[in-house]
């Protein structure tokens, strides 16, 4: 038998990660080899070597995000200095 502990330590996370393998030459190569064949008249389906993710595209969005939340932020600041003034002016000046 131990001892018994008043404090009990937390356990280490364990996380199963799986990283994802991503062939951009690969990928480069079956659109191009896709293009070829639609110009030469071969009916080639749009299937899953399509991608829809360009490079670039999170950052974009991030920054859009971004300047959206700036531009809220400085709304609300306005708004509150205006209420604030607004409220000094009726203690001070009345």
């Amino acid at each position: 038998m131990g001892i018994p502990r008043f404090i009990k330590l937390p356990k280490h996370k364990q996380f199963n990660y799986a990283p994802i393998y991503w062939d951009q030459e690969k990928e480069a190569r079956e659109e191009r080899t896709r293009k070829i064949q639609q110009e030469m008249g071969v009916d080639v389906p749009a299937g899953p070597s399509r991608t829809t993710i360009k490079r670039g595209s999170f950052r974009q969005v991030r920054q859009k995000t971004n300047i959206k939340a700036t531009r809220n932020s400085n709304i609300r600041l306005v708004v509150i200095l205006a209420i604030l003034f607004f409220l000094a002016y009726l203690i001070f000046y009345r």
